[in-house]
Parts: structure tokens; C-alpha cells; sequence
């Protein structure tokens, strides 16, 4: 399925599993791409879920080792969920050395800082 938020297109896989989490968080995860696509367009952002009610956000110009995880279930309002995407998205910008707010045609020049790698 595919339809746009403020002329920018987001992509959706439409999940056929008949367990009740996966179809919440399904849900909130076509939230999530939304609420990314208006508060930093035109960047490209993958938001998809682990059991548990872990949604995952990878912004797709970086390593895709790396991604920002919101426990959904701790939300206690749907603002308060808003809040934390639109958080970690920008984190996920400002540790690639990038800007928040709409991508300037510029790709990272960096990857992550603040992250160590396990061996």
C-alpha cells in the first residue's frame, strides 16, 4: 500500500497475522513513518517491530546494524508516544552528524557516534 503525507510517499507492508500485537503494532508503526515523513521529510526512515511491543526505527541513509527502539507498552498517551518518535528519529539525525528538520540533499558523512562496537 502506498499513500502520501504532506507530498511524500511512505511505503507500508500490509501484515496478515491474525495475533492481536502484531496488528497494534502494525498500527503504530504506519503512526510512527507518518509522524517521521512530517517532522524530518523528505529523509528515508524503516520503522518495523519486535515481539514485545518493541517498534524499531532505522533511518535508511546509515548502517543498518543500528536503529532506535521505543518499548510502545510503556507509552502511557498516545502524545507520549508521538514524543519519543519524533525523538528518536532526531536522535538518530543528530548522531550522524546531520541536522534536524528536512533533509538537505546531503547523505551522512559519518556513521554513528556514541557507539562501540562489540567484538
Amino acid at each position: 500500500m502506498e499513500y502520501s503525507v504532506d507530498n511524500a510517499d511512505i511505503q507500508t507492508v500490509e501484515v496478515t497475522s491474525t495475533d492481536a500485537e502484531s496488528r497494534q503494532m502494525e498500527m503504530m508503526a504506519k503512526l510512527a513513518a507518518q509522524l517521521l515523513t512530517r517532522h524530518y521529510l523528505n529523509h528515508a526512515w524503516a520503522v518495523g517491530w519486535a515481539p514485545g511491543m518493541t517498534l524499531v526505527i532505522k533511518y535508511l541513509g546509515a548502517d543498518a546494524r543500528y536503529g532506535y527502539t521505543i518499548d510502545a507498552a510503556k507509552a502511557a498517551s498516545i502524545s507520549e508516544f508521538e514524543k519519543a518518535v519524533v525523538m528518536g528519529g532526531g536522535e538518530l539525525l543528530e548522531r550522524l552528524g546531520m541536522k534536524r528538520g528536512a533533509w538537505d540533499g546531503e547523505f551522512p558523512t559519518q556513521q554513528y557516534t556514541g557507539i562501540e562496537d562489540v567484538t
